[in-house]
């Protein structure tokens, strides 16, 4: 079973902010070409979940969009984005040196790649990946919550290799008003209704 999401359009991010309550993971400053695409939450008080999506150019030019997720361990909704049937990262996340490094709330988070090989026995293998091929993913710890990344299309997952640093959009204030606005992300509306 799915946990229902409630989409924010990015029109209504700003008033919409303070009723949710998980980390809102936002780069701050906010990098050139970067605009916001709504986020989507859990409506669980007691272990809420965000996810915030964000479109940008990847280092070749092309489009992208980056998804932020940010929930309690077996929640399932970050990998529901990453399309991994697990409720948690893959057995290869924490192993060996990082992928990438981000800066998440003045803390140095450690990401590494998911792909889900490792993660279940030779016969229930389909794939060499568990992860589908129109995303890269990307996985770690940041206070004390899973951080997914999940960057579509998986060519533009380079683009965490570039420093990035996320705040949580609650600490921001007056500053939410200065978010580049892009279209609500398809992939939120999508997820709400179950369709991931």
């Amino acid at each position: 079973m799915h946990t229902p999401l409630t989409v924010v359009d990015p029109q209504d991010a700003v008033v919409s902010v303070g009723r949710v309550g998980a980390p809102l993971w936002t780069p701050w400053p906010i990098p050139d070409g970067w605009t916001f695409a709504g986020f989507a939450h859990t409506q669980s008080a007691r272990r809420p979940t965000t996810v915030t999506s964000w479109t940008a150019r990847d280092p070749f030019g092309d489009p992208t969009e980056i998804l932020f997720v940010c929930e309690e361990p077996g929640d399932g909704v970050g990998a529901r984005f990453a399309g991994v049937p697990l409720d948690y990262p893959t057995a290869e996340v924490g192993v060996g040196p990082p992928h990438a490094r981000f800066d998440v709330g003045g803390h140095v988070v450690s990401l590494w790649a998911v792909d889900g090989e490792a993660s279940l026995p030779l016969p229930a293998r389909q794939d060499p990946s568990l992860v589908p091929s129109d995303r890269a993913v990307y996985a770690g710890e940041a206070a004390g919550r899973w951080l997914w990344v999940i960057v579509h299309p998986a060519e533009a997952g380079v683009i965490v290799i570039s420093p990035l640093n996320l705040v949580d959009a609650h600490t921001l204030g007056a500053e939410l008003t200065l978010l580049p606005l892009s279209e609500l992300s398809p992939r939120l509306v999508l997820a709400a209704a179950g369709g991931l």
